[in-house]
């Protein structure tokens, strides 16, 4: 059994890391804090990959993801502290998901990731986060405290297969995730399947 907490989460996969950026309607943003988000989130894009080519058998690359995660933690909690949620509107989108990916991955403090979750909740309210990085969270942060998730966004690998962690009133559960812009469960689940490259992925 191999938890999908390594997870390049919700196909979060930095496509432009281009240098800061400002113009009229984006006066506010804070150019160096956009780029060391983007810059923490592709160290850690990068470590989960290697630690995915290695089919999660090496274990020094085991080590390396987790050296990187506490570091990455350390420091989300200094921004969090200084900026309070860094939001659209402070480091743009790519900025914001990527903060979001870091607090997705704080898995060894908890604690962290429910102040998290309460500001990203605000942040969303005001527009300054997205609904689908609300509902990552929320349902790690669930399945953390072994509790049902809500979105179906958590899985892990048995045998070679994607299962999903137990899902509340599962039988609504594409409607759910409809409803903030997320793919249906049976579409995810090949999405993962082609992420962890799984080649037995008949049921």
């Amino acid at each position: 059994m191999r938890p999908l907490f390594v997870l390049l989460t919700a196909l979060f996969i930095l496509a432009v890391f281009k240098e800061g950026f400002c113009n009229q309607a984006q006066s506010c943003l804070n150019k160096e804090l956009r780029l060391e988000l983007l810059k923490m989130t592709k160290e850690d894009q990068e470590i989960r990959n290697k630690v995915i080519e290695a089919q999660f058998n090496d274990p020094a690359l085991a080590a390396k993801m987790q050296e990187i995660d506490s570091k990455n933690l350390k420091r989300m909690k200094e921004i969090i502290k200084r900026f309070g949620w860094p939001g659209e509107s402070l480091v743009g989108k790519d900025g914001a998901d990527a903060a979001w990916l870091l607090v997705q991955h704080a898995d060894k403090d908890i604690k962290f990731q429910k102040q998290c979750l309460v500001l990203i909740k605000e942040a969303v309210r005001k527009g300054e986060a997205s609904k689908e990085n609300l509902a990552y969270l929320t349902d790690r942060i669930l399945v953390a405290e072994r509790k049902k998730q809500i979105y179906g966004t958590q899985a892990q690998i048995i045998e070679g297969r994607v299962v999903f962690y137990p899902i509340e009133d599962e039988a609504n559960i594409d409607a759910r995730r409809k409803e903030i812009g997320l793919p249906t469960l049976e579409e995810y689940k090949k999405q993962l399947e082609k992420i962890y490259r799984l080649k037995n992925q008949a049921v």
